[in-house]
């Protein structure tokens, strides 16, 4: 009888000294939003805010870039609400179409029509980032229905703060983004496993 209580004393002495360390790593972190893992974001300024083409425009130019997200909404939104969109810039179009060629005008004075092409191409392209559409597309839809009813000269005073509400799901993609490079810098650098237990066998 003592002779097997000491054989498995021994055994149990010899699995402890052995513990295996259980660990599970995570999968390597995706992409907000589907986006290509070797996106180029806009760089920052000082305080760390991302440097859109929407910031810092007030008057006809804030309007013109409001006008072309709206567009850019109009053609390619496809959400609950999006024929209201469609039919809200329709009446933009209508109602304001003496403010939209007035806004063409400034920014054609202010950089020529081929950076105004260059400019408006880019414009599109930005607005038209596929991973920002969930948020942008109800914003948009939403702005739609405020400018259809407004004056001119309200759409003129509130174009900066509209615009500001259309580039914000595009300045939360990159901040996303962002937060998805550090977490994959860290992933591959091994930092992104997490260890759970550690079991004794």
């Amino acid at each position: 009888m003592t002779r097997w209580i000491g054989l498995a004393a021994a055994c149990a002495a010899t699995l402890a000294a052995a513990p295996a360390a259980a660990q599970y790593m995570q999968q390597e972190p995706q992409a907000p939003g589907f986006a290509a893992a070797n996106l180029r974001l806009p760089p920052r300024d000082a305080q760390g805010a991302y440097v859109t083409p929407n910031r810092d425009l007030t008057g006809h130019a804030a309007f013109w870039n409001l006008r072309i997200a709206l567009n850019v909404a109009a053609i390619g939104c496809r959400h609950p609400g999006s024929l209201q969109l469609v039919a809200d810039y329709n009446n933009i179009i209508a109602r304001h179409g003496g403010l939209i060629r007035s806004a063409e005008g400034a920014v054609i004075a202010r950089i020529g029509v081929p950076a105004r092409d260059k400019m408006s191409t880019k414009l599109f392209n930005y607005f038209a980032q596929p991973p920002a559409q969930k948020q942008f597309c109800p914003a948009a839809g939403s702005i739609a229905a405020q400018v259809s009813g407004m004056s001119a000269d309200d759409v003129v005073a509130r174009a900066p703060a509209l615009l500001a509400e259309l580039d914000r799901p595009f300045i939360d993609f990159y901040h996303a983004y962002a937060r998805y490079q550090d977490d994959l810098a860290a992933w591959r650098s091994g930092r992104g496993g997490v260890q759970v237990a550690s079991i004794q066998r």
